[in-house]
């Protein structure tokens, strides 16, 4: 998957694709490695540092994905789906699994 965001950090379009499943576990990796590196390279003026996104959620065939505002045990924190990382204040990039 790969998720773009304007220069604000507003959520504009995500690619996602299932490249394979666990009985082609390998494979399924390299195509995904390779799919990633081609919508990468396909994106115009790309540099890589510290970004900053508004909370974001969408749906793809069933499956929640992006980045979305939660409350746990009284404290608010922003969770990464579909992968369950939950970041918290200070808002460092450490996150919880």
């Amino acid at each position: 998957m790969l998720h773009t965001f304007d220069a604000d950090g507003h959520h504009q379009k995500s690619l996602i694709e299932c490249t394979g499943t666990d009985d082609r576990h390998l494979a399924a990796v390299d195509a995904a490695q390779d799919r990633l590196k081609g919508w990468l390279d396909d994106l115009a003026g790309l540099e890589f540092g510290d970004i900053a996104v508004r909370p974001f959620r969408m749906e793809h065939e069933g499956v929640v994905f992006g980045h979305v505002v939660e409350s746990f045990e009284g404290v608010e924190h922003a969770e990464l789906y579909p992968d369950q990382l939950g970041f918290y204040e200070p808002w460092d990039g450490s996150y919880d699994t």
